[in-house]
């Protein structure tokens, strides 16, 4: 069976219509279709899970930023848990790829079109980073109060600190009273972090890049994505390591 012709003819003859061509097949299980519509890229895949297990699924990406990787899953409820579906026959090869064309036409074209837009950061919305460049001082000045961090003299020392902070904040109601004093704290522990770069020279704050980005000697990092992740892997009781530390020392 010639996996590549097939998927060509069932699943590359449906993107057509919507300007993608096929690219390319790589290590023989992940075949590729693109198309860029003005300045943004974006990709449809059909991938094989390995050479040796006969079971597929279907993909989209985008370049336009907060959209991320989607699949069938993400979009009809029924497969949230489904990752891949099963053909171990020739035929039955053939019926997938058609269910994945049906699929594409029903709601892979909606979802591209959708796809096009860049998306606002789930936490890092453009009223946040209004707020953040608006009140950093003052929230620096409000958590530092608090937990005395930006006194101690070891930088290291002081990315440590955040990490405890956001580690015995961990635990949070379900209530929207609760969300706003956690959605503060992490501001303020952002607040911190971008007080101790700065302490460094030729620092730089870009607060309309998609996520606020400080930018110290030719690198960059982001302060409210970095004690965000920090927060929900110390809220999903994971502390393996220090994620602050970690993200942030080399850079301040």
């Amino acid at each position: 069976m010639n996996k590549t012709k097939i998927i060509k003819n069932i699943i590359g003859s449906v993107l057509a219509e919507k300007g993608f061509k096929y690219i390319r097949c790589e290590k023989k299980i992940i075949w590729t279709f693109g198309r860029k519509v003005e300045n943004v890229e974006q990709e449809v895949y059909i991938q094989q899970h390995t050479l040796f297990d006969e079971e597929y699924k279907l993909m989209f990406w985008t370049s336009a930023k907060g959209n991320g990787m989607k699949e069938i899953g993400n979009i009809l409820s029924e497969y949230e848990k489904k990752e891949y579906w099963q053909a171990e026959t020739d035929d039955k090869f053939v019926e997938l790829m058609k269910f994945f064309a049906e699929f594409i036409c029903e709601y892979g074209v909606a979802l591209l079109e959708e796809m096009l837009t860049e998306k606002s950061d789930s936490f890092e919305t453009t009223e946040r980073k209004l707020f953040f460049k608006e009140h950093r001082k003052e929230l620096a000045e409000k958590y530092d109060k608090k937990y005395n961090i930006l006194s101690i003299e070891s930088k290291d020392e002081q990315l440590k600190k955040i990490d405890e902070v956001l580690w015995d904040n961990r635990t949070a109601e379900e209530n929207t009273a609760e969300f706003d004093r956690i959605y503060d704290l992490l501001l303020g522990m952002a607040a911190i972090l971008t007080e101790i770069a700065l302490k460094k020279e030729k620092v730089e704050i870009d607060y309309d890049a998609w996520r606020i980005e400080v930018k110290v000697d030719g690198y960059s990092f982001w302060p409210i994505f970095t004690v965000v992740q920090a927060w929900l892997r110390y809220h999903q009781g994971n502390k393996d390591m220090l994620v602050v530390w970690a993200m942030a020392r080399t850079f301040i």
